[in-house]
């Protein structure tokens, strides 16, 4: 579903207020008696920032020759931990994303700025009873947010910039690009003390449009991930909650006994704390450990199965020398060129189809000079969207490396 920046804000806002709401009455009706006490945590992460899309070498690993992908980011973010199972927080983050398609001749450089509310649903506590001392807590994440970025596309090789998205020509502040973001993601927390925990966290971003890399293709939805190791502080730890469950000389209960060995355990309603009951072997009652499998979040990209396409030669004979303009390739597999047809409204008649250096390329047109070539190409980038065609020289119908 694509959202405009207008439906994005108003969607955030709703889930603010709501979310408010029935996470107040979980809290106002949890159980006094568990020792839980709500409280705030702030906390401070980084770690690696990826993108995930059409721009990129390969569909997982970043390279790091010919224009590294690899990119970090930070964030800080504010917790109210309302009950032992769910968590509102609040993120900012600042970040940067890059990608390179070297069939392309292309690469991108990004930096973003992220505001985010998100939902933790602590997995522990949810399937066990709650631990205040235990070591580790695995949570989920997902949430909902905003992302203002700036993006420049420039030429592989020569380094010219060649696109820009946002940049000073968006409507988000300092003329940035203004979008929206799912996330969702796993994250696990180790305790050191009462108030110290060092936290691992990874979430998926999914934006609501394609155009980070500035590169439009079948998949309408471009994601980059933000996996970091911070460092938590908890607030207003309560000791007389936390450390104790004694009560104090006054609020002790009294005990009588009465004929029979019948005792007659008299309370203080008035007190906050339940009374302890008289000095007696309790039962014990062991309770077995549950096994929890921590489910999997996971993000994946589809992927359409792309059908061979049987190439057909349109002409009988091939010019010595001439210039197209290319507007695909795919490395090692076909495309359909119905689909290239309707992907950019061209008439099938008109796309050839090459291979090259283990690429299948895909051009249009046939000219004897590189002005009528750059010509076409202006066309198809303007009115056909393809932005990133470009000229290419061929000899006896095979593409050559370079223009002559």
């Amino acid at each position: 579903m694509h959202l405009n920046s207008k439906t994005s804000v108003k969607t955030l806002i709703a889930i603010i207020m709501a979310f408010t709401c029935i996470t107040g009455s979980y809290s106002q009706s949890f159980s006094p008696n568990s020792g839980f006490v709500p409280y705030w945590q702030a906390q401070l992460n980084t770690g690696t920032s990826l993108f995930f899309g059409d721009v990129k070498q390969y569909q997982w690993w970043p390279v790091i020759s010919n224009e590294n992908e690899w990119r970090a980011g930070i964030s800080v973010l504010g917790n109210k931990q309302i009950s032992p199972v769910f968590g509102l927080r609040g993120q900012f983050a600042y970040g940067k994303l890059a990608g390179t398609r070297r069939a392309w001749g292309k690469y991108f450089n990004n930096d973003y700025l992220e505001f985010n509310l998100n939902t933790t649903i602590n997995i522990n506590n949810l399937f066990s009873p709650y631990r205040r001392d235990r070591l580790v807590n695995t949570y989920i994440v997902f949430g909902l947010g905003l992302l203002n970025y700036n993006t420049y596309v420039y030429q592989l090789g020569s380094n010219k910039l060649i696109q820009t998205v946002g940049g000073g020509a968006g409507k988000s502040f300092g003329g940035r690009t203004l979008e929206g973001v799912l996330h969702g993601g796993l994250g696990i927390d180790f305790r050191i003390n009462d108030r110290l925990s060092i936290n691992l966290e990874t979430a998926n971003r999914i934006m609501n449009s394609d155009m980070l890399d500035g590169h439009v293709s079948g998949f309408k939805f471009d994601v980059y991930n933000y996996t970091a190791v911070g460092l938590a502080y908890k607030f207003a730890f309560s000791k007389k909650h936390g450390r104790t469950n004694e009560p104090s000389e006054k609020k002790q209960k009294t005990a009588k006994t009465k004929p029979g060995n019948v005792e007659t355990v008299e309370y203080d309603y008035n007190t906050e704390q339940p009374i302890r009951p008289p000095e007696a072997k309790p039962d014990v009652l062991i309770i077995s450990p549950q096994v929890v499998k921590e489910p999997e979040v996971i993000v994946e990209r589809t992927t359409k199965t792309e059908e061979p396409e049987i190439v057909v030669a349109e002409k009988t004979t091939v010019p010595d020398f001439e210039y197209r303009v290319q507007i695909l390739a795919k490395y090692g597999k076909t495309l359909s060129l119905q689909k290239i047809g309707n992907m950019y409204n061209l008439p099938v008649s008109t796309i050839k189809q090459n291979s090259h250096n283990g690429y299948y390329i895909y051009t249009v047109g046939s000219f004897s000079t590189y002005e009528e070539a750059r010509q076409k190409r202006n066309q198809l980038r303007t009115n056909n969207g393809i932005g990133d065609a470009f000229v290419v020289a061929f000899k006896n119908g095979e593409r050559l490396d370079k223009l002559p």
